[in-house]
């Protein structure tokens, strides 16, 4: 192997920066393992900038401010890539495939999580109009029925109004007829056929002036009723042009209406935009997965075995420091135990002796008690004789 240091360019050192490869292990190995990382790290910075204009759409459509949406759209970017890199950074490589697959599966599965949420944004840019022209005909079909519902007022209005005009139409054609008969009865034309004021011509005459006295009552009031249902079918107009205006002036246009409108569309198109950002968001990890076992990744396991063997001897060593102190504790302990044993030996055995004296000293003087008692009991005794 080759340990002699290479020169890259700055594109290359920042996609081996964004792959998390070590560039000094890197020298050691052959050209081909700079090449596979730079490949890596180009996937996960793309992967970012992805994901940048993404929420950087997504959060211009929830704020609607410019700058906001760019500092935070890079900021979300931003935290895409360093995952993206994490990820690929914590996969390493070995021979056995099940063992890569095992610590692979959790990385894959928040590695589609991503992709999910980058997609979102994504499908409401390329749907845009698909989704303004769902939301118009949402807002369209909500003027129909304010409509319908305005107009299903008015008609009622319009038709009490029919009805008044066709009661004042009644009267007036009954008013007309009854005029008629008069006028006929009065010239002899028909009815009696006696021309002149007779019994009957007055008859017609008193019926047709009632009849006249009831059109100009129902006429007078119906028109003061009509005048008023006017007056309120205007006020309902103006009421639904209030309504109106008030309802176009609510139409929402934020992110959850475009969600709600992009659930309506075919999940066809939508399904194959995820699974391409499924693909770009997953293509670092599948890269790691399936490129071979190579000269990095056998180095790298070589350095991290070295390290692992230095800790394990290293906490070996000072294992056994500690059991060495804790042995020459112990036998300092041990003497000191044994000293104090010898010393409460010594003490007891004083104790002993003096315990002995004194009961040596108590026994004489017991002794000198009783022998003063048997004098004096004998003394008593030969007095009494004498």
């Amino acid at each position: 192997m080759s340990e002699q240091k290479r020169t890259y360019g700055f594109i290359l050192r920042f996609f081996l920066f964004c792959s998390a490869a070590d560039i000094e292990l890197l020298d050691k190995c052959p050209k081909s393992e700079v090449n596979k990382y730079a490949g890596v790290g180009a996937t996960v910075f793309f992967t970012g900038i992805l994901a940048c204009f993404s929420g950087g759409y997504a959060l211009f459509t929830a704020f609607n401010s410019l700058g906001l949406s760019i500092m935070l759209g890079i900021f979300w970017g931003s935290l895409v890539f360093n995952l993206d890199r994490f990820l690929v950074s914590t996969i390493k490589k070995s021979k056995g495939k099940l063992q890569e697959l095992a610590q692979i599966t959790p990385r894959l599965l928040l590695a589609i999580l991503l992709s999910l949420v980058i997609s979102v944004p994504l499908e409401l840019k390329i749907f845009e109009q698909e989704i303004n022209e769902s939301i118009y005909y949402a807002g369209a079909n909500k003027i129909d029925k304010l409509t319908t519902l305005f107009d299903g007022r008015a008609a009622l209005k319009q038709q009490r109004i029919d009805s008044l005009n066709l009661s004042i139409l009644t009267k007036f054609e009954i008013r007309e007829e009854y005029y008629r008969q008069y006028v006929c009865e009065c010239d002899g034309t028909c009815g009696t056929g006696q021309r002149g004021r007779g019994t009957e011509c007055e008859r017609k005459e008193n019926k047709y002036l009632q009849s006249q006295k009831e059109y100009d009552q129902a006429k007078l009031t119906n028109e003061t009723t009509i005048a008023l249902l006017n007056q309120e079918k205007q006020r309902l107009l103006d009421e639904f042009e209030l309504e109106k205006e008030g309802l176009l002036q609510s139409f929402a246009d934020g992110l959850l209406v475009r969600l709600e409108s992009l659930r309506v569309l075919p999940f066809g198109p939508q399904l194959a935009i995820i699974l391409l950002l499924i693909a770009i968001e997953v293509a670092p990890i599948l890269v790691k997965l399936l490129s071979p076992y190579g000269p990095y990744d056998h180095l790298l396991k070589t350095i991290e075995y070295d390290f692992e063997i230095d800790e394990i001897t290293a906490v070996n060593m000072r294992n056994q420091q500690l059991n060495n102190k804790l042995t020459i504790m112990a036998s300092i302990e041990q003497d000191k135990v044994e000293q104090e044993l010898k010393n409460n030996e010594g003490s007891m055995k004083l104790i002993g002796e003096a315990h002995l004296e004194i009961v040596k000293a108590q026994l004489e003087v017991w002794v000198d008690e009783e022998k003063d008692k048997i004098r004096k009991d004998v003394q008593k005794r030969m007095e009494k004789l004498d």
